[in-house]
């Protein structure tokens, strides 16, 4: 029992003279239930509707207005179908609605009227979010009040639909789940290989074989890229592993530039490795780094999309998404998968990714200083 103690009591001071261990174990749960709780939602309470209005009358206002009231959308006016089609391939919005001509007249003479409903099929969850909200405009109570007409007409409820959808779901027809996770599981393959990867920077500390290094004429850009360039291969294989996987096995489409992924994964391959080299220099031991790994990988998880959509978090949280190089490889490789967006709209993810690179890598190599024996 003695020796238990003892043992336990040596590792107990050990802890102790860690604090950053200390910080970690501590800091890492409070965040994860911060999180959940104050910024996790599956529902969204600001869609973004764009409505081609074709009628222009005092009924087709009422139309609109009951989205803004009823479904509580955010309603933009366009004037045609492509202009629809691509703010929802651009992601401005999430989906469209066409009033045809006639309608006033149609529903005045208790004809039915269908609209066109475009819809944003890249995340299920705000698809079926945006069809259900539908109801608001279809059903007979809600006819009757853009009539104008709470009690329809003759006094009674009107015995047809006199308002039809006819939807298209956009990018992801089918709304497979498997769509709308696999481009981000590549990027958490990537994130999760190249920080654990990373850890080879800091078992050089551990092993106290860095001072040798550093004894020598070697550069730290030498040090580092020469730890880090075998590493890039590596992921880079695991990436076009998974990218196989889900195109050969699950049927992921890559409706846009095969080269644009690449680039936009190359990218995201050397922020990660940059950071994971970050977070080394800034770790003494392989337990530190892994915590740290940790807390970059749920926040990561958590905050880019990849589950949980953006538009439902706090609007005070949003930017701390955009601190995160997640974020921007989930956005462009859905876009360049299931859209097929062109590169040229995707610019701002290439140019973040580039930014972290440039960034973390500075930032990295100002943290390995030389050493003198």
């Amino acid at each position: 029992m003695r020796q238990l103690w003892g043992v336990m009591r040596k590792e107990f001071v050990h802890i102790r003279r860690d604090p950053r261990l200390v910080g970690y174990v501590v800091a890492l749960p409070v965040v994860i239930v911060l999180l959940f709780g104050f910024a996790l939602r599956l529902t969204v309470d600001d869609l973004t509707a764009v409505v081609w209005d074709q009628d222009k009358t005092f009924f087709s206002m009422n139309v609109k207005d009951r989205l803004i009231q009823k479904v509580r959308l955010n309603v933009v006016e366009v004037d045609s179908e492509d202009a629809i089609r691509e703010k929802l391939r651009l992601g401005d919005a999430h989906l469209g609605l066409v009033i045809p001509k006639g309608f006033s007249r149609r529903l005045a003479n208790g004809e039915p009227t269908t609209f066109r409903l475009l819809v944003d099929g890249t995340m299920p969850t705000l698809a079926q979010a945006a069809l259900m909200g539908t109801t608001e405009i279809t059903d007979d109570d809600a006819v009757a009040a853009i009539a104008g007409d709470e009690d329809g007409a003759d006094g009674k409820r009107p015995r047809e639909a006199l308002i039809k959808i006819e939807k298209a779901i956009l990018f992801n027809p089918d709304m497979r789940d498997s769509d709308f996770f696999l481009p981000g599981t590549m990027g958490i393959v990537v994130m999760l290989v190249s920080l654990a990867l990373a850890t080879g920077l800091v078992r050089e500390k551990e092993q106290q074989t860095i001072e040798q290094l550093w004894a020598t004429p070697m550069s730290r850009v030498a040090f580092v890229a020469g730890k880090l360039i075998p590493y890039a291969i590596l992921v880079t294989a695991d990436f076009i592993l998974v990218a196989g996987l889900s195109r050969v096995v699950f049927g992921l489409p890559f409706r846009g530039s095969v080269l644009g992924v690449m680039v936009l994964a190359a990218l995201f391959i050397l922020a990660m490795l940059a950071m994971g080299s970050l977070i080394a220099s800034r770790s003494e031991t392989q337990i530190q780094q892994h915590f740290m790994n940790v807390f970059v990988f749920i926040l990561s998880i958590m905050l880019s999309g990849f589950i949980f959509p953006l538009e439902a978090m706090p609007t005070s949280l949003q930017p701390a998404a955009r601190l995160i190089p997640m974020t921007y490889f989930v956005e462009g490789v859905r876009a360049l998968t299931l859209k097929g967006s062109p590169v040229a709209d995707l610019a701002r993810d290439y140019l973040a990714l580039a930014a972290f690179v440039i960034g973390l890598s500075g930032l990295s190599l100002l943290g390995f200083r030389k050493q003198v024996g």
